[in-house]
């Protein structure tokens, strides 16, 4: 039993500074830049600061022992921990507190916890221990539905909530670890298509004039993805039943699009067009754009950005503390932080090419891309490059909950690398 857990002999947990010097980095930008978002700004205060500094020590905690237990019993209890997971998500919907419209946490004593967040790191562990399986065939048809079924849990529980920035997360997890089993990309891409169909045939809601003709484009989408399949031996009747799907797919997208919180329409249309709103739903992305521009290539010096100090930049400390780091420490600050972002996911994907256990690899694949997917998404919404989505930034914002998680994903990452060579 021992030997079948991989209780005994314990192996040493390298230091790998390609992996750990990052991380260290930008904990150490997250800590200054929100000392400056909270402490130094008008009406600021400490205990923002304390708070944070705290969650840093408990996501470390969780770190050392994520990276500490073997995979082997990480693996075991992934069941249980994905199943938890799916009962909190339950719980939040059921008995959470709301906070601006939406029911995203659970009271624990004087703290609040949101479950969506260890929620993505018991997926990306039940996911690794699926795909993991020798007879796991995402060509066969049941074996794909499962895998698709596990993606969709969590994200309609979180979309529930509704929180779409984050319940976008697992289906975007979920596409690069099967990418990494074995998944066809062709397969992905028809799976991916009824969501670039809804994207394409909504383009209308988003302007007041080109959209019309935008919307649909939709249609020479359909028929290429029909001509693919035909010329990949599928029969007619399949490739009628998809061109139908689809079609449906775009003529539902006004009730679609109707059934949106005002706040979520807002944030699309402002995405596309924030001066048309500068005050209310724009006001956030035009903000932060002049915050970022006024930072220049060295920045206005730290604690000395004017949008963060006034208080005209909102959310400094949370989703929009990429613009504080572009206002005070200017291109340069921001290239930085995207370095290191950059080395740290690099390395991963590569350590995970030689991790020998299959679980081990997908879990570095699927740390990787949910750091990344935050990163991307972050930094994309603060250039207005992305609709406002409430996604805080890896390791630089302040949250208890996303730092500790986090964490808690690079803790994992650390014993995968430790114990590559490991089956």
């Amino acid at each position: 039993m021992a030997e079948r857990i991989g209780w005994g002999p314990r192996p040493r947990i390298y230091w790998i500074p390609s992996l750990v010097v990052p991380v260290a980095a930008l904990l150490l930008i997250g800590v200054v830049t929100v000392y400056s978002a909270t402490v130094l700004r008008q009406g600021g205060e400490s205990g923002l600061v304390l708070r944070h500094l705290i969650a840093v020590a408990l996501g470390a905690g969780v770190a050392v022992l994520l990276a500490w237990l073997p995979p082997r019993v990480i693996e075991d209890v992934s069941p249980f921990l994905y199943g938890g997971s799916l009962i909190l998500l339950v719980l939040v919907l059921l008995a959470g507190e709301s906070h601006g419209g939406a029911q995203r946490w659970l009271p624990l004593g004087p703290l609040q916890i949101q479950p969506a967040e260890p929620a993505k790191l018991a997926f990306v562990l039940f996911m690794a221990h699926f795909l993991g399986r020798k007879r796991c065939d995402l060509r066969r048809l049941p074996t794909l539905a499962a895998a698709l079924a596990l993606i969709g849990a969590p994200f309609l529980l979180v979309l529930k909530e509704p929180d779409l920035g984050t319940a976008m997360a697992f289906p975007a997890v979920g596409a690069m670890m099967l990418i990494w089993a074995g998944l066809p990309w062709g397969t992905l891409a028809l799976l991916a298509s009824p969501l670039v169909i809804a994207i394409l045939a909504g383009l209308r809601f988003l302007s007041h004039s080109s959209a019309t003709g935008l919307g649909l484009l939709w249609i020479p989408v359909v028929a290429t993805g029909a001509v693919a399949l035909r010329r990949r031996g599928v029969e007619w009747v399949l490739v009628g039943i998809f061109v139908l799907v689809l079609t449906a797919v775009a003529l539902e997208v006004p009730r679609l699009w109707n059934h949106l919180e005002p706040y979520q329409q807002s944030r699309v249309t402002a995405f596309v067009s924030p001066e048309r709103d500068p005050n209310g739903a724009g006001y956030q992305v035009i903000q932060s754009k002049i915050a970022i521009g006024s930072g220049c290539i060295l920045g206005r010096g730290f604690g000395k950005g004017s949008q963060k100090a006034l208080s005209f930049l909102p959310r400094q400390h949370t989703d929009f503390i990429y613009s504080v780091v572009g206002e005070e420490f200017g291109f340069g600050g921001a290239a930085v932080v995207l370095g290191l972002f950059a080395l740290l996911l690099l390395r991963a994907l590569s350590l995970a090419r030689v991790i020998r256990s299959r679980f081990g690899a997908l879990v570095a694949v699927g740390v990787v891309a949910l750091i990344g997917y935050h990163v991307v998404v972050n930094i994309a919404m603060t250039l207005g490059m992305a609709p406002v989505t409430g996604l805080p930034l890896p390791f630089l914002s302040f949250g208890g909950s996303f730092l500790i998680s986090c964490m808690g994903a690079t803790g994992l990452l650390l014993g995968a690398t430790a114990r590559r060579n490991e089956y």
